[in-house]
């Protein structure tokens, strides 16, 4: 009965013990020992009246960088997350989409945003030491913002870099790629929102630019090593 009734349990993914009851034909006075055996041996996970089949290697690839509480929904329902994200899509329809709640969209949203902004700062302290570069300041929300361009490719910080001896100018073509993308950057801004983690905002608004669809899916993957 218990290799048949973990096999049930894979397929089904997650489930009440109500519903697994109707599905199996069994009572629940038989099926809860045997659940809570699984249980015991990380087979499943019980959080909030709902089991989780533990599928170590899709969840381990899926979720190996999501945050502890994102380990409770399948690759599949995360991959509708991602790729609702990468097609900029409200998290108020995304919630729709998966029949989860708003708040739970909103924490994986900020977790993607949070990831690109670390993402760009790694490349950008890399470009750095290897060729120091004064930055262009700009405000948003009476907050300064440290810009920096290196092969046309736009970085903001929250903090400016310590200052070096000599740093080098910014070329005349970085410029004017910095410029235009300041502009974008300012015109994707919505002020009810924009000013809460701004810096993950603005990183999110540069990686999207000029990008399809396809490619911020593939790139937002591979961030997430899914």
């Amino acid at each position: 009965m218990n290799e048949q009734l973990l096999r049930t349990c894979k397929r089904l993914n997650r489930f009440t013990l109500e519903e697994l009851e109707i599905i199996t034909e069994t009572d629940k006075s038989l099926l809860k020992p045997v659940l809570e055996e699984f249980i015991s041996q990380r087979q499943l996970v019980l959080r909030d009246g709902i089991y989780f089949y533990c599928n170590k290697k899709s969840t381990e690839k899926a979720l190996l960088k999501l945050p502890l509480s994102f380990q409770y929904h399948s690759p599949k329902v995360i991959e509708i997350i991602i790729r609702s994200f990468c097609a900029d899509i409200p998290s108020t329809k995304t919630a729709l989409l998966t029949d989860l709640g708003l708040s739970c969209i909103t924490k994986f949203y900020k977790f993607f945003r949070k990831l690109l902004y670390e993402k760009q700062q790694e490349e950008l302290l890399i470009s750095y030491r290897n060729n120091p570069q004064k930055p262009s300041t700009r405000v948003f929300f009476d907050v300064p913002f440290s810009f920096y361009t290196y092969n046309k490719k736009i970085f903001v910080t929250i903090k400016p870099f310590p200052k070096k001896k000599n740093p080098h100018s910014v070329t005349e073509e970085d410029y004017s790629e910095f410029k235009r993308v300041y502009s974008f950057v300012t015109r994707g801004r919505e002020s009810h929102k924009f000013q809460v983690n701004m810096e993950h905002r603005i990183a999110e608004l540069i990686w999207r630019r000029n990008k399809p669809f396809e490619q911020l899916f593939t790139e937002l993957k591979a961030l997430l090593n899914t």
